[in-house]
């Protein structure tokens, strides 16, 4: 939790995607069960994630994408738990720009992703029988002469076109090209769940007791809210049905998708209903969004690294 404190209150040029990077690159280096790989956007671009590079393309720091892998099993064949967090280290809105006021708090957007890294950490130092791969897309959402216009079709590595409709609306687009990685390369995975300071709404769904949770199987959902009550690191399920991923159909066209809803509506939810569109149906997925709960103020909080410690603990029994 100290860990993830540290990291979420450095200041934005003290903790840019590289530097987050390095972050990473400590705690492979001293744990032996820990392997940590960096992409920058040469491989990225190889690999076809233009969604995280059409975020970072209004910023002069290049982006990363970290993938920490911790062996607790032995056996590297072992299906691994992933997690993977939101990384980005600044987030001035691109050209849907958001307001003077608090703006120095965007700093938090990271907070999920060091949130990840901190739980791989704990887990490493506590030798948990298990393997967990962490993943954090790392980037800044700034304004330049490059930056994404609203209006913007950008193509993800799963193949499926995005129309950013809101250039604000960036971290569901960097999560969605690491959610194809991790299946292209975890394609056993035990689960999958993401977390991210993701949206405002979340204020108003799940406020700051509750962190907001869905996903796309009971059971995975269950264990997490489980180990938040257990914790004291609370989630609350949110509904999901058809209609919400409707929403987030692109215009014919135009686009497969869109990155915000047409009507202005439940937003936490919505945007959920956009990750789960690059999931494939028999993949055990849940979402955290704990935008009100990761930060308060000025003050970072350390959530949901108990809750992420607990759920791995429980996996171990």
């Amino acid at each position: 939790i100290e860990f993830a404190k540290r990291i979420g209150l450095a200041p934005a040029n003290e903790m840019t995607p590289t530097m987050l990077a390095e972050e990473a690159r400590t705690i492979a280096k001293d744990t032996a069960t820990v392997q940590t790989t960096i992409m920058g956007e040469a491989k990225m671009a190889k690999l076809g994630m233009g969604l995280i590079l059409g975020v970072s393309q209004g910023s002069d720091e290049e982006a990363k994408f970290i993938v920490c892998e911790y062996n607790g099993t032995g056996c590297a064949k072992s299906p691994p738990t992933v997690l993977i967090g939101k990384g980005l280290t600044f987030d001035m809105g691109g050209n849907s720009i958001k307001p003077a006021t608090n703006l120095h708090q965007m700093k938090f957007d990271m907070l999920g992703g060091g949130a990840v890294l901190a739980t791989v950490q704990a887990a490493a130092e506590m030798k948990l029988p298990l393997n967990i791969v962490g993943i954090i897309p790392a980037s800044e959402n700034l304004i330049n002469g490059k930056a994404t216009k609203p209006g913007d079709v950008h193509t993800s590595m799963s193949g499926l076109t995005v129309d950013v409709r809101n250039t604000d609306a960036e971290g569901r687009l960097i999560l969605a090209d690491a959610l194809t990685y991790a299946q292209d390369i975890y394609p056993d995975a035990k689960s999958i769940t993401t977390v991210a300071t993701l949206t405002g709404a979340q204020l108003y769904a799940t406020g700051t007791t509750h962190s907001a949770l869905l996903g796309n199987d009971q059971d995975l959902i269950d264990e997490i809210k489980a180990a938040g009550d257990e914790s004291g690191d609370l989630a609350w399920q949110l509904p999901f049905v058809q209609e919400h991923s409707d929403e987030m159909k692109g215009q014919e066209g135009v686009s497969d998708l869109k990155n915000v809803e047409t009507n202005r509506g439940p937003g936490t939810i919505t945007a959920f209903a956009f990750l789960e569109a690059f999931v494939d149906e028999d993949v055990p997925f849940a979402h955290l969004d704990v935008a009100s709960t990761a930060s308060k103020g000025d003050e970072v909080t350390g959530r949901p690294v108990s809750l992420l410690v607990q759920f791995l603990i429980n996996r171990a029994l």
